[in-house]
């Protein structure tokens, strides 16, 4: 038979549930903020070599550069907003799971309180409540 379980260990399974629901999100997030910055790193690479190298240089190649740069610096752009993006929503995921942790340790807390309060309980109702024939057994002698 199953024990019931109290209000307090189930909110500390609801926070739980939250929690590792957090941890998946943060996950998820981190590894696109690292894939991200990969593409940006790799961007910056191609920016370096893209610009011209000093020496005669022909009208096509000067156009070329500044097009291929254009879209470089375009991207590089993109590239930082999103990171940004998605460092500011980690940061923010990070706070409501650290919320989520705190208030399942506070219901933890709780309910160990209001387990051990009903074992005291208990143990309190059964020392004042003496069995019949213990009774009867202490007034016959």
């Amino acid at each position: 038979m199953t024990r019931k379980r109290d209000i307090f260990e189930r909110l500390a399974l609801r926070e739980k549930v939250i929690a590792m629901a957090r941890a998946d999100t943060i996950r998820t997030l981190d590894e696109e903020h690292q894939k991200i910055s990969a593409i940006g790193d790799k961007l910056t690479e191609m920016a370096a070599e893209t610009q011209l190298k000093p020496g005669t240089t022909s009208m096509m190649a000067l156009r070329s550069a500044k097009h291929y740069g254009g879209k470089i610096s375009e991207q590089v752009k993109l590239i930082e907003s999103r990171k940004g993006f998605l460092e500011t929503e980690i940061n923010d995921e990070q706070i409501i799971l650290s919320q989520a942790l705190i208030r399942k340790n506070r219901a933890t807390d709780k309910s160990r309180q209001h387990q051990q309060m009903m074992r005291d309980q208990k143990e309190e109702k059964a020392d004042t409540d003496v069995p019949r024939s213990q009774r009867h057994a202490v007034t016959k002698a």
